[in-house]
């Protein structure tokens, strides 16, 4: 299963860091590059969605659409992060990367 969900990624001149946010699911992460905080945001989706499942059976949790994040986050970048899960059972171990 795939999931997509738009992150708002916002610069942090202070730190030089770029600060990636989900607000759909309250994820944040953090990266260098906008590329190394995009990467690291797919590795947190895919977790959140692995455990979601695990204890779900579902991501319950859904999208807003990619508008809509662009009017909400009309400073920052907004990008589209996918996350792809496979078949996640409720007794299954996770293995997180």
């Amino acid at each position: 299963m795939e999931y997509i969900f738009p992150a708002a990624f916002y610069k942090d001149d202070e730190n030089d860091l770029y600060i990636v946010a989900f607000d759909d699911v309250k994820i944040f992460c953090q990266g260098k590059t906008v590329e190394e905080a995009f990467f690291v945001a797919r590795k947190y989706l895919k977790s959140f969605c692995k455990l979601s499942l695990k204890m779900f059976g579902e991501v319950q949790e859904k999208p807003r659409t990619f508008v809509e994040s662009l009017e909400i986050h009309k400073d920052e970048i907004v990008l589209l992060v996918d996350a792809e899960v496979k078949n996640v059972k409720k007794n299954d171990i996770l293995e997180f990367e």
